[in-house]
């Protein structure tokens, strides 16, 4: 099941289906609905083998996504019998039922899940470990639902225009809604690592959180840390691939594609792909570093303007909240068959969970790549909302939003909480959107979103995290066949930092010197050259068609700000990309 919208009041048939086929603008899924007292369910098709909806006398069990269940085989994965359609949810639902799941030990991976009791009308539903894969709530005074796609839900419950203005200013200004927010006033998101379930009875709502991210050191040594890390990935992806033949990988320039390639194992078929507007540095790096783990290489290219292209589709595909220009695989997923694998893996949130990234470190580090990197002193205090492009008012219920998630997040991270307020849930993280996308369009498999390594990066001081330390630890006995092969940023990730700062100045200098003269005309990184999309027809046309959604939230805005909205120097060149999906929705 791709996703699924609950109601514990009957709906008419046919009217969830719709809503859930509406998140795609083409080859919806197939849609199954269940209908009883207890009320109404509607689940798409599970792209992952295994996972189709479980149903008994009492019981419909519902597994979203394709976790990877570490207490039995994953053999059903690769297998073409129609009896096997539903094994891996009936190991869920029977472990689940006899009391014996432990849910950060026993599913690995991103997972949504949901069980119905048809006889009593209770509903029980998880989260996973970081809420990869969202669960957002409607409850009012009458009745309750639930499901994985904050849009469907919304058109269900009839909520899609009780708007909440605050959320829409955060998305511009952040790319994100602060948990629990949504776009939605009376749509919440539920908690990461938690277990839902209902009264027999009444409608109230009781959760218990099965797993939290306590800042604890678990380990005596990075090393021994670096060596855990190793093992969790190759079991993570041994799990996964035990029985497949031939799977799919992404690969860049980058390290993180790097070490996939280097534990994916040899014995597959493997074929690599990569989306870039022509081949570029970036690519011939990814060509050389999939020559050199046995992979085929295949090159996807993608117009200037992809992105704007992909805009209404992904949008609706990941629903409101989430940055639509992080579903890289729009349209590849069909050309380049990528619906076809058993298995797609990707790198996604290495440098989140490994390297620290979401540290606040001092200034000039994001500007300078090459300079060591050195938490800063405030990376302890909540930060406020700099804008002048809304008004005061708006941006200080923000702040008060922020400081609340804060200091959810400062129970279990005290000293480190700056870092995992965008990790705890990670909806807080603006790259998210990439797995929404991925999952509803083929078989995607992240080995860093294991729970293992999501332990494991709880569990190191975040020193270790920075200046790659841990993760070079990790990969430094992995890399040695490609020690020489250089990064698309300068760096050699099979030496530290100290080695590689020389290297990645000369080629920060080489990079920012062409750009300026002119002299670089080949976009060499692996996104879109914004500048040259802001300056396109396409992005003309694009905003002059959807500017009129301006109308339906001129009231965050301050009035001298609302008429030039696109032209001001006020919002960045991805708030503005923001602020054009945001109008989007009201098209």
């Amino acid at each position: 099941m791709s996703d699924f919208i609950f109601s514990n009041k009957k709906i008419d048939k046919g009217i969830l289906n719709k809503n859930i086929k509406q998140i795609y603008h083409k080859d919806s899924p197939s849609v199954n609905e269940y209908h009883g007292n207890w009320g109404s369910l509607s689940v798409s098709d599970n792209l992952y083998n295994g996972f189709q909806p479980y149903e008994t006398a009492k019981h419909i069990c519902i597994v979203i996504g394709g976790p990877v269940l570490t207490f039995r085989s994953n053999n059903f994965l690769t297998s073409k019998n129609l009896d096997e359609k539903n094994t891996g949810s009936k190991a869920i639902y029977e472990r689940w039922l006899s009391g014996g799941m432990v849910w950060e030990r026993d599913l690995s991976g991103p997972f949504a899940m949901l069980i119905v009791d048809k006889i009593i009308g209770q509903i029980t539903f998880v989260t996973d470990m970081m809420s990869f894969i969202p669960i957002y709530l409607f409850k009012d005074s009458s009745s309750l639902m639930v499901s994985t796609h904050v849009d469907a839900l919304a058109k269900s419950s009839n909520q899609q225009n009780n708007i909440d203005e605050i959320s829409k200013v955060d998305f511009i200004l952040h790319g994100s809604i602060t948990f629990p927010f949504t776009d939605y006033e009376l749509i919440k998101q539920v908690k990461p690592a938690s277990v839902y379930y209902t009264g027999v009875e009444e409608d109230e709502v009781k959760s218990l959180t099965y797993w939290t991210p306590k800042e604890k050191v678990q380990y005596e040594s990075i090393e021994q840390a670096a060596s855990e890390l190793r093992g969790a990935l190759d079991r993570y992806i041994k799990f996964v691939t035990k029985d497949m033949t031939h799977i799919a990988q992404f690969i860049s320039g980058g390290e993180d594609s790097r070490l996939l390639s280097s534990l994916l194992p040899k014995k597959i078929k493997r074929d690599s792909f990569a989306f870039l507007e022509e081949m570029n540095i970036e690519g011939k790096i990814a060509y050389k570093t999939a020559e050199a783990y046995g992979a085929s290489f295949n090159l996807a290219k993608r117009s200037k303007t992809h992105y704007l292209d992909v805009l209404p589709a992904c949008s609706d595909l990941v629903g409101s909240g989430s940055q639509f220009l992080n579903v890289h695989t729009m349209g590849f997923h069909k050309s380049c068959k990528l619906n076809q694998y058993v298995a797609v893996f990707g790198g996604l949130f290495s440098d989140a969970l490994l390297k620290g990234t979401r540290i606040k470190k001092v200034l000039g580090q994001g500007v300078f790549p090459f300079l060591p990197q050195i938490k800063s002193k405030s990376d302890s205090s909540v930060s406020k909302v700099k804008n002048t492009f809304f008004k005061p008012e708006v941006i200080h219920e923000l702040d008060k939003r922020k400081k609340q998630h804060f200091e959810y997040v400062a129970q279990y991270r005290p000293e480190s909480v700056a870092e995992w307020v965008e990790l705890w849930p990670i909806s807080m993280n603006s790259n998210s959107p990439n797995l929404h996308g991925n999952r509803r369009l083929f078989r995607t498999y992240e080995p860093f979103l294991a729970n293992e390594v999501i332990k494991i990066s709880a569990s190191v001081p975040q020193n270790w995290k920075l200046n790659r330390k841990l993760f070079y630890k990790t990969a430094r006995p992995l890399f040695k066949s490609t020690k020489w092969l250089i990064n698309s940023d300068g760096r050699w990730s099979y030496f530290p930092w100290y080695v590689n700062s020389i290297p990645q100045f000369l080629m920060w200098v080489y990079q920012q010197a062409g750009r300026k003269s002119g002299l670089v005309k080949t976009n060499h990184g692996s996104w879109a050259d914004w500048n040259v999309v802001m300056k396109s027809k396409k992005w003309q046309a694009t905003t002059k068609r959807y500017i009129k959604g301006l109308n339906e939230i001129e009231s965050v805005f301050k009035q001298n700000e609302f008429p030039n909205v696109f032209e001001s120097k006020t919002l960045t060149k991805k708030q503005k990309l923001n602020l054009l999906q945001v109008l989007y929705y009201f098209y």
